[in-house]
């Protein structure tokens, strides 16, 4: 049986990113400026996939060779840029990455390397600051989410396809403000 697309949400989610991000902080050490915790998981009430969308937010002049060989030894594979400019993704080995003493195991989670100027990273901060300041807005969003659910049929990647879709106008607006 496969997992639900869409979960409401969880309380427990800022935990477990607190919990990641204890563990990437270390290894990033003057190297990050930031760790964030974006996307759905990250604001509250906010229904989603149950994925923890993590942005590690590089130091002016850190190449992402230094981040991606210092987060190889937590068992982080580097996976490219997606064909998102400036936001390089991270691929587990297995789910008990990050790999730490403490911890065998890991909600799932997307952990993504940016430089400080990256327009995604920044729509990224922009679009759930906004949504944890309004509730219209996630009211507006939800709505996004349900529709696309509906259109999917119980196929996750058309589920992300068609929220895209849906979605992408209303992101555009929330972060330029209007």
């Amino acid at each position: 049986m496969s997992q639900p697309i869409v979960v409401e949400y969880d309380p427990t989610w800022p935990d477990e990113f607190k919990a990641l991000a204890a563990v990437l902080r270390p290894a990033v050490e003057g190297l990050a400026r930031e760790i964030h915790h974006v996307g759905s998981t990250s604001i509250p009430g906010m229904p989603g996939k149950p994925v923890i969308d993590i942005d590690i937010e590089l130091l002016p002049g850190v190449p992402i060779e230094e981040a991606t060989a210092a987060l190889a030894p937590l068992g982080y594979v580097f996976n490219g840029d997606q064909g998102i400019k400036d936001r390089y993704a991270y691929k587990r080995v297995s789910a008990a990455v990050p790999f730490c003493e403490h911890r065998q195991e890991w909600p799932y989670h997307h952990l993504y390397a940016c430089p400080h100027y990256s327009e995604e990273l920044a729509r990224h901060l922009v679009f759930r600051d906004r949504l944890r300041e309004s509730a219209e807005l996630r009211e507006a969003y939800i709505a996004i989410k349900q529709e696309a659910l509906l259109r999917a049929c119980g196929v996750r990647q058309v589920y992300v396809d068609e929220k895209q879709r849906l979605a992408s106008e209303f992101v555009r607006q929330v972060v330029s403000g209007r």
